[in-house]
């Protein structure tokens, strides 16, 4: 039976996985927040019904590359850590209160360490009066980087080219508010992060390499002290 969550005929994503001629992979995503204003009929406490989620660029699933993710809430709320291990990658609630929300993502053969975001739950907008036919979007664009990936790891990546469908009324509500992305401007972003990452890389090596030197001649003058 084919898994709900996946569409297995979906349009392959026409930016992503971008490889580069040092080995770099890397795949596009985007995360944030929708918060939506319950009127003023509201409780205190339950001004908002907002949603906090880390999604594929094109909303693709991407459950094969990703094993899950944490999204540590407010201590106020009931169980704050949240930890999700299928897409959508998402949790909603109520509240009346932003606070930063730190967001943990572990990948399927990848790195060990997980990859650690911080965002800010925006509730309100930042001009005008809140309104209940426009929620406040705090979304951000990133890219997961990958150095000369494994083939376990790369082949997870490219199962990532499937659009998430069928993944509950939560998320058909927040979807269209999504930001569209500019492939363009995707592929601009992607390239100047692989450049960053590549003379960082770079860095790293020069430095090594003078402290090897160093090294060396610290052990030379060594060794013509001890004959």
């Amino acid at each position: 039976m084919a898994d709900k969550g996946r569409n297995p005929e979906g349009p392959p994503n026409a930016v992503w996985p971008i490889k580069d001629k040092e080995g770099y992979v890397t795949v596009p995503f985007a995360y944030g927040s929708i918060a939506f204003w319950q009127g003023k009929r509201a409780g205190e406490y339950q001004t908002h019904r907002w949603h906090i989620y880390l999604r594929g660029a094109n909303n693709e699933d991407l459950t094969p590359l990703v094993e899950r993710v944490i999204f540590q809430l407010h201590p106020s709320f009931n169980n704050p850590t949240r930890v999700i291990d299928t897409a959508p990658f998402h949790v909603s609630e109520l509240g009346w209160g932003e606070f930063e929300v730190s967001i943990r993502v572990f990948f399927r053969d990848g790195p060990e360490a997980p990859l650690e975001l911080k965002h800010h739950l925006a509730l309100f907008p930042k001009t005008g009066e809140p309104s209940m036919k426009r929620p406040v979007v705090a979304e951000r664009h990133d890219e997961f980087v990958f150095n000369q990936p494994p083939d376990p790891l790369l082949h997870h990546i490219h199962l990532c080219n499937n659009r998430l469908v069928n993944a509950g009324q939560a998320w058909a509500q927040i979807e269209p508010h999504f930001s569209p992305v500019n492939e363009h401007e995707e592929l601009l972003r992607i390239q100047a992060a692989q450049q960053r990452v590549h003379a960082e890389t770079q860095m790293l090596r020069e430095e090594y390499a003078q402290h090897d030197q160093s090294f060396a001649l610290l052990s030379e003058e060594m060794r013509k002290y001890e004959t």
